[in-house]
């Protein structure tokens, strides 16, 4: 897949207009043809270029090569571990994905600190640093409904955004309008259902406060029911309450204390003066707001001249987490002709991060039989610190003896694995386990990061087993049939593998190209891939494996 880099704002010196043209054109061709730092998930952000001068006769190629060295020799830093000032006074940002980057700016606006930094707008359509917070979630939510992660990326945006503020999340509602509610529903079509969230009843409270405040017919509550589904929240008693309808103000009344005291002890003293507290910040908060959601806890919603509840989340350092698709970088110079390029960010081109792992835990290949354990850092309730632990390992970048087996991808997609799933959200473990059982029978090793994609644990199911078995059968009389390999050869394959999560990038040596694979297509990348709930994607090169 062709990486796409795109350029803000290209300049250029040149004696004449047809020179200037000419040196356009050469620079156009080099954002083509150059390999540039990353070809991965990671999202690269370069704000100013400037390529050495160059004579009207030269090549594209050669302006390639100046490109390549101009950014490989930029320093960029991490978005997600350095602040807005640090990210504002940097040449180069860097980001595991697009995800990643959206999550670094929703941290940002829920601690209502500074988000001034050159980087933000490049990473979010129309957001502009004086939008206040309603406005800006917004265009954080538009903005992941553009990728094509989009299925992935914001159910896990929303569980943020909830986790930390109930009221942001009802100021992001307030703000939405009709055709903004279509996209987010449209960008969301064929989301698998994720794990049951740790604190449903955050998702319980804004549902009520939606179902009260905007009725059940409105989009945006219908939007909220279908995104808390894909959250792993079960609302059928809210949609059985606004079909009846008799008894939703006396629970609306007991979602508003359940919020207000949700922190507190068992005491009933401590819980009414939680209670009181609360009525009293979200009376002051309806007298400048006049549409809070009854139901939740006061933060500010929108503006910052609102005052914050006591009960507001405190957000703390910014983990390490998450993130969507790659981009890089482009062109400038000085001279005859001098192109200048700034605010270069590249939409669909990475920087391969050549850090170590900061944490691996091994996952368990455990034997036939047995039920397939988790890696310790997935066994855990999701708590924040947990949570943290594992998408740093998910967004490593490790060796692995089984890189090809994610080449079954586009087999099981012409084998029609898609069509036998189905369409609705329901979770199915069948590719997963389809994955475990053949790397079991394999014998790869328990450390493998492959194992992380297996999501673990999975309960012992001989029919699933058995399910599992008939697919891998079907694959491996496909592969013998039509592509003249077996299923050993086609999965045992030194290479390199990078996990986020919404994306997999699995990299080998260019040495390493089987033609026999290549003439099957087996390696052409699929993107986004529904059932494995990220975008796939192939890469060869040197020293890759």
């Amino acid at each position: 897949m062709l990486a796409e880099r795109t350029v803000r704002r290209l300049s250029i010196r040149a004696p004449a207009d047809a020179l200037a043209r000419r040196a356009g054109f050469l620079i156009e061709d080099a954002l083509r043809t150059a390999s540039l730092p990353g070809d991965g998930a990671e999202l690269l952000l370069l704000r100013r270029v400037r390529l050495p001068p160059f004579a009207p006769g030269v090549s594209p190629q050669q302006v390639a090569l100046h490109l390549e060295a101009v950014c490989r020799a930029a320093i960029a830093v991490d978005g997600s571990l350095v602040d807005d000032a640090a990210l504002g006074a940097a040449p180069a940002v860097r980001f595991a994905d697009a995800l990643t980057a959206h999550l670094a700016l929703t941290r940002l606006l829920l601690a209502d600190t500074a988000r001034q930094a050159w980087c933000w707008p490049l990473v979010v359509t129309n957001y502009r640093p004086t939008l206040g917070r309603a406005a800006a979630l917004r265009a954080l939510a538009l903005s992941l409904a553009e990728l094509p992660e989009a299925p992935a990326a914001l159910p896990r945006w929303m569980a943020l955004l909830l986790a930390n503020s109930d009221a942001a999340c009802a100021a992001l509602v307030l703000a939405l309008r009709s055709d903004d509610v279509a996209r987010l529903q449209l960008a969301c079509k064929g989301a698998r259902r994720q794990a049951p969230p740790s604190a449903p009843a955050h998702w319980q409270s804004l549902l009520d406060w939606s179902a009260g405040q905007l009725g059940g017919d409105d989009g945006r509550h219908r939007w909220l029911l279908d995104m808390a589904v894909l959250c792993g929240v079960a609302v059928d008693h809210h949609i059985r309450r606004e079909r009846g309808g008799a008894d939703h103000g006396e629970d609306k009344a007991l979602a508003t204390r359940r919020v207000a005291c949700h922190t507190g002890g068992d005491g009933g003293d401590k819980k009414r003066c939680a209670a009181d507290a609360f009525d009293a910040a979200l009376a002051a908060q309806q007298a400048a707001l006049g549409a809070l959601p009854a139901a939740l806890p006061a933060a500010t919603p929108a503006a910052s001249s609102v005052p914050k509840s006591p009960h507001a989340a405190d957000m703390g350092a910014p983990p390490r987490h998450l993130a969507a698709p790659p981009q890089a970088a482009a062109a400038a110079s000085d001279g005859p002709p001098a192109p200048v390029a700034e605010n270069v960010p590249g939409a669909g081109k990475a920087v391969a991060s050549s850090e170590p792992s900061a944490a691996q835990s091994p996952a368990t290949a455990p034997e036939a039989g047995r039920e397939l354990t988790a890696p310790p850092v997935a066994l855990a309730k999701d708590s924040p610190s947990t949570v943290d632990k594992r998408e740093a390992l998910l967004s490593s970048d490790a060796a692995t003896a089984a890189g090809g087996l994610l080449l079954l991808v586009p087999l099981l997609n012409r084998l029609g694995l898609a069509d036998f799933l189905g369409d609705d959200s329901a979770p199915s473990a069948l590719p997963q386990r389809i994955f475990a059982t053949l790397l079991r029978r394999l014998a790869i090793a328990d450390a493998d990061p492959l194992w992380l994609l297996c999501v673990l644990p999975l309960a012992v199911d001989r029919e699933a087993d058995g399910e599992a078995v008939r697919w891998l059968g079907h694959c491996r009389r496909h592969l013998r049939r039509h592509v003249g390999i077996g299923l050993y050869s086609l999965v045992c394959r030194p290479a390199r593998i990078a996990i986020t999560a919404t994306h997999v990038d699995v990299r080998q040596d260019l040495n390493a190209v089987d033609l026999r694979i290549r003439r099957a297509g087996l390696d052409v990348d699929p993107g986004w891939v529904p059932w494995l709930g990220r975008v796939l994607r192939f890469h060869y090169g040197r020293d890759q494996g």
